[in-house]
């Protein structure tokens, strides 16, 4: 009798233990597409060779799958997969065409843990403020990761982050405490001696409070914090034959307010302002300083339901944006060639996803611009919806030696080319797009959109190809 008490009590120890399920969602979504796209380097090359993307025909398939449940009433599970392929990849360089299923999300809800008004989630999760000027849905829209990373890193839909958030509901406020990770390298994780610093990490508050007025007005403010880790630098000194950090590390802080409000029947305005605050570092000669950060954001956005012609949903909208530049930026100041420039005013762009879509934020950074931008859109048939932007572009501090251009390559990791630029110049160009969506059922659509950026005046005689795109795409969701 007791042998067979001990074995029992060992199988117990030993199975593994399942949380009851209460209830289960699968849900997930399959897109297609044809991407062709032109002239992305703006018509750049060295004896005849292009330099970047000159012409690009691929097709595409991106699927995720996503599975939720709730275990009790307090805790929920979320796991995604997802997988993107240009078609017949994994036949190709698998380096440069990875094809592999990846873990999109994998994360632990907690409600009401300790007490009533806390939510926690741990895990990979999507981390999302605002409209995404600071902190959207994955990281900036020109540098993605994954498989399309040498393919159109900038149509990725990537975009979780391992960390954890926690959210405080005391309704019409909500506050919001975030941790991820950035980046991280492989020496870092293993923990090696010279990479034990090498790594990027993001913190940051949120709040969020909806008045009760008519307006359905809602304030917002944030602090976000990017601290990179001790870059390796081959200038640091040598201790037991391992070379170790010698800068004085990589801090930005970015408060900031945003305001949205709907002050007439159809109307909807926003506002956001921000500053970047902390230590840009930079390299001269075999010393590393630190160079204080003083950059600042300008956002407004209006959009308006137009009272006319109800059956075919007419509406206009604008926005206007402006990210500081650098005008001296790869300059030192003092007679000493070691010390850095003493402000460093250049924008950041963070984790931005705005412009998501454009030729434009494929190929620049949102560093050193104002943008314009004004569009349209109407339902000239049931399902059918057709919309217009044009998007005018002009730098913020003129492009030359001190402030070099460098623009982003979409088939080529976070790879930048420098076109040659004019002095005293700040037309960088505008961009026509053409959008067309077509509902074919509540789960079915089919979506076409046609791009064309022409350069402007900072751009040389060399460098001023238009850059065009088409995109075709159907996607399914269930």
């Amino acid at each position: 009798m007791k042998r067979l008490l001990f074995a029992a009590i060992a199988i117990l120890m030993v199975s593994p233990a399942f949380a009851a399920i209460q209830d289960v969602k699968v849900s997930g979504d399959i897109t297609s597409t044809y991407l062709n796209r032109n002239d992305f380097d703006l018509g750049l090359d060295v004896d005849g060779v292009p330099v970047g993307l000159k012409q690009q025909s691929v097709f595409l398939t991106q699927t995720r799958l996503r599975v939720d449940a709730d275990l009790t009433d307090h805790v929920s599970t979320t796991v995604g997969l997802i997988n993107e392929r240009a078609w017949n990849g994994e036949n190709g360089d698998s380096g440069a065409y990875d094809t592999n299923v990846q873990l999109y999300l994998a994360s632990i809800t907690l409600r009401e843990l300790l007490y009533s008004p806390l939510t926690v989630t741990v895990g990979r999760q999507v981390f999302n403020y605002g409209n995404g000027l600071i902190l959207g849905d994955g990281g900036a829209v020109n540098q993605g990761t994954g498989n399309l990373q040498n393919i159109a890193q900038d149509l990725t839909l990537r975009t979780a982050y391992d960390g954890v958030k926690a959210i405080l509901d005391y309704k019409p406020l909500t506050i919001d405490l975030i941790y991820f990770k950035n980046g991280q390298t492989s020496g870092s994780i293993q923990g090696l001696y010279s990479q034990n610093g090498a790594n990027s990490d993001v913190y940051g508050i949120n709040a969020n409070y909806q008045l009760s007025d008519p307006y359905n007005t809602v304030l917002e403010t944030y602090l976000f914090t990017r601290v990179n880790g001790n870059a390796i630098v081959p200038q640091g000194p040598v201790v037991s034959g391992v070379t170790t950090p010698a800068d004085k590390g990589d801090t930005l802080y970015v408060p900031g307010l945003r305001a949205s409000t709907n002050p007439v029947k159809g109307l909807n305005v926003q506002g956001e302002l921000a500053w970047q605050l902390g230590n840009h570092p930079v390299t001269v000669g075999t010393d590393q300083e630190a160079e204080h950060r003083d950059a600042m954001a300008v956002q407004v956005l209006a959009t308006y339901s137009l009272p006319v012609l109800d059956k075919y949903k007419p509406s206009v909208n604008a926005s206007y944006t402006y990210v500081s530049g650098d005008k001296n930026g790869a300059v030192n100041y003092g007679s000493d060639a070691a010390k850095s420039a003493k402000y460093y005013s250049a924008w950041d762009e963070f984790n931005t996803i705005q412009g998501a879509g454009t030729i434009y934020r494929a190929i620049f950074p949102l560093s050193n611009e104002n943008i314009i931008a004004l569009g349209a859109s109407v339902s000239p048939l049931q399902d059918v919806t057709a919309a217009v932007t044009w998007s005018g572009l002009w730098a913020a501090d003129p492009y030359g030696t001190q402030n070099p251009l460098a623009i982003y390559q979409p088939d080529g990791g976070t790879t930048t080319i420098s076109p040659a630029t004019k002095h005293d110049a700040y037309g960088l160009g505008n961009e026509t797009d053409i959008n067309l969506t077509y509902n074919y059922t509540e789960d079915v659509t089919f979506g076409v959109n046609l791009g064309w950026y022409v350069p402007g005046s900072v751009l040389s005689s060399v460098n001023r190809n238009t850059a065009s795109q088409a995109i075709a795409n159907l996607a399914v969701k269930f």
